[in-house]
């Protein structure tokens, strides 16, 4: 008998392991402070906890990640909520399962001596904005809340990572970028320097981005979807609790950053990703009347290629419920 445990015990202890589920998370842009929350998680090892292997991919706008997401090159994107709607009614098999920003941070910066005091001033005006943008998506609903003609204001394309080199060199007048990216605005164009327009004070108060995935993912392996969102949430949880440790497991994780300006925009990411409905419902719950709200402003000013409800572009299924820390 002590011989066939013995031979029992062997064979277990040469079974290997399961392996952990790898999946791969598509951001929306380069690297930058509410992207910090993923690798909290990663160093505290939330995703192997939830046997996750995650593999995390640099953006090239929303856009571009949308598209990335209906070709399955990835299980998970993030990518501004207009744009995943916008992608759905031409056809794109996809549906948010959590926000990132609660409140949306589209935005316009400037040189503070530009003359930009509201968004009529846009007008006749040159604007830098990469060419799958999520701010090119949402520009003519804006422009139309503010009885703006949308082609009043030339777009130029720019690099990401160019937006603010040619509005300091003058090339244009303005750009549009998140309004987190504040710190790293005035970094380049120096503090008390950099004028912003905060999309959201005029008229339009509509969710920013959000984690979301294909269909058929869904369909194929929900449990993933829950498991990477309990994962990250515990790590927005950290981040908000601790914002300084997770810049530094991100900069540590990924060459080249700097940490200072990163560091500094965290006050804006936490205030649009931290709300009432947050800490009511838990990090990312997503709310049916203000994602409706979101669809009507993405049409306000084109039609649909096929009617989009919002019952059908989200879901809180997968939910983490997991709720941010009380702050001292």
């Amino acid at each position: 008998m002590k011989k066939l445990l013995f031979a029992i015990g062997i064979t277990a202890a040469a079974l290997p392991l399961q392996a952990a589920d790898k999946m791969t998370l598509q951001l929306n842009w380069f690297h930058l402070a509410d992207h910090s929350p993923i690798y909290m998680a990663l160093k505290k090892g939330y995703y192997k906890e939830e046997d996750l292997e995650l593999n995390v991919v640099r953006g090239a706008g929303s856009a571009d990640s949308a598209k990335k997401i209906d070709l399955k090159q990835a299980e998970v994107g993030i990518s501004d909520a207009p744009t995943v709607i916008t992608a759905i009614s031409k056809g794109a098999n996809l549906r948010m399962v959590a926000v990132v920003y609660d409140k949306a941070g589209n935005n316009a910066f400037f040189k503070k001596g530009a003359n930009i005091r509201s968004p009529k001033d846009l007008v006749g005006k040159k604007v830098a904005v990469p060419p799958a943008d999520s701010h090119r998506v949402l520009w003519p609903a804006f422009a139309a809340l503010n009885k703006l003609d949308p082609a009043a204001v030339t777009l130029v394309n720019v690099k990401p990572e160019g937006k603010q080199a040619i509005v300091a060199s003058g090339d244009v007048d303005a750009a549009f970028d998140l309004y987190t990216s504040y710190a790293i605005w005035e970094k380049v164009l120096g503090k008390g320097n950099v004028g912003h327009l905060l999309w959201a004070d005029y008229g339009l108060p509509i969710y920013g981005h959000t984690y979301f995935v294909n269909t058929e993912l869904e369909q194929k392996n929900p449990k993933l979807i829950q498991r990477f969102l309990r994962a990250t949430h515990k790590g927005w949880r950290d981040a908000h609790a601790n914002p300084a440790e997770a810049i530094d497991a991100m900069v540590a994780a990924v060459p080249g950053l700097d940490r200072e300006a990163l560091f500094n925009t965290t006050p804006q990411i936490m205030d649009l990703c931290v709300t009432e409905r947050s800490r009511q419902h838990g990090l990312g719950w997503i709310e049916e009347g203000l994602m409706q709200r979101t669809i009507d402003v993405t049409f306000s000013n084109t039609k649909p290629e096929k009617p989009v409800k919002a019952s059908e572009v989200f879901t809180n299924a997968y939910s983490s419920r997991i709720k941010p820390l009380a702050r001292p």
